[in-house]
């Protein structure tokens, strides 16, 4: 039997799934211990060393409380990367109509999944990081950044450029090609980069991928 073709956003929505599931439990034990503090509180009240107890269990109870938060947050962030993937899944349907083949969430070494890879009929292979940061997409300082008015910050996650160069590699190596094109792809937000690339990797908007991908197939 051949081996399931994995959805877009598969990976992410499992991640989600785990996630919520982890904050679930975190808020729960926060209940459990407030409660025992309570608890403890009423019996030990005139008691210092039941008063030390309390206080433990309430800071306790807080960043249970904070941890479940947290994963809360990841999971939310999660969620906007999952459908980020579904966006750029629908804007790459004509491809496939095309006669390119799509992989999608190809686990590789180190660098996590590879969220779509392409193998047009030229015999060509890309790979296409897709991001859902909004702001505009600059490069400056020597490394990509988001604009926002006169503001601008790095990313979170680090060297995005980096990143999808070493899955490039990779998915060279697994699928036995000559040259692997990297792309980042962003379904929010503007790019604002001289020709839509840097240092070997092109930054498109999602409207703006199938024809990226066209035209560097040519």
């Amino acid at each position: 039997m051949p081996p399931r073709t994995k959805q877009p956003g598969e990976q992410i929505r499992k991640l989600i799934k785990e996630r919520r599931q982890s904050a679930m439990l975190s808020y729960t034990f926060a209940v459990v211990v407030l409660m025992g503090t309570v608890l403890l509180f009423s019996i030990f009240r005139t008691s210092f060393v039941g008063m030390l107890l309390s206080l433990g269990a309430l800071v306790g109870s807080y960043n249970l409380y904070r941890n479940g938060q947290h994963l809360m947050k990841r999971a939310g962030d999660a969620q906007r990367g999952a459908t980020a993937e579904t966006e750029v899944a629908i804007l790459l349907r004509p491809l496939e109509h095309r006669g390119w083949q799509l992989e999608y969430n190809l686990r590789i070494r180190r660098w996590g999944d590879a969220d779509v890879v392409l193998h047009s009929p030229q015999g060509n292979w890309y790979v296409v990081d897709v991001k859902s940061h909004s702001g505009t997409k600059v490069y400056e300082s020597g490394r990509l950044r988001k604009r926002y008015g006169r503001n601008t910050f790095d990313f979170d996650e680090g060297d995005l450029i980096g990143k999808v160069k070493g899955q490039a590699t990779e998915v060279k190596y697994l699928k036995s090609a000559r040259w692997v094109t990297a792309l980042l792809c962003f379904t929010k937000g503007n790019v604002d980069i001289s020709s839509n690339e840097v240092g070997g990797v092109y930054v498109v908007n999602a409207t703006d991928l199938v024809n990226t991908l066209l035209h560097l197939d040519k």
